[in-house]
């Protein structure tokens, strides 16, 4: 059975982002997945939200003349990998947030898009451990 390319609905597949808005929490700090970046929007400021009662850590877009907002992402055009931040104070409330955190560990956590809210929410009681990808070129061979 030929196929009939006419009838066929493609769709492009972007390879250069993550299928799914992650952060990680490691040693340095925290960095977030290009599809977080896409997602929020490529903002240049943001606001950073926590509810410690419910294990929650949600990052929105902001002008940056808002209270406590945060200098974020570079233009689409610019930001051209993911982001990370090594500000040390919010890797300690992150770190807060995660259930029996354990110090020298990785952990992932994929977040969810409010597009109502236009805030990305990650629940850290979902925290998993992640390796780090190594990149050795005998792994190559």
């Amino acid at each position: 059975m030929a196929l009939n390319f006419a009838n066929l609905k493609l769709e492009v597949i972007d390879i250069t982002s993550n299928s799914t808005p992650e952060i990680y929490v490691n040693n340095n700090g925290v960095t977030f997945s290009k599809r977080v970046l896409e997602d929020l929007g490529y903002p240049q400021y943001v606001q950073f939200y926590t509810d410690p009662e419910n294990k929650v850590f949600a990052v929105r877009p902001c002008k940056g003349t808002e209270t406590k907002a945060t200098s974020f992402a570079k233009a689409k055009t610019e930001q051209k990998n993911t982001l990370s931040i090594t500000n040390k104070n919010l890797r300690e409330v992150l770190v807060q947030l995660i259930p029996n955190f354990v110090e020298k560990t990785r952990y992932k956590i994929v977040g969810e898009y409010d597009a109502e809210n236009k805030i990305m929410l990650y629940d850290m009681s979902k925290a998993e451990e992640s390796s780090y990808r190594t990149g050795d070129a005998a792994d190559e061979k």
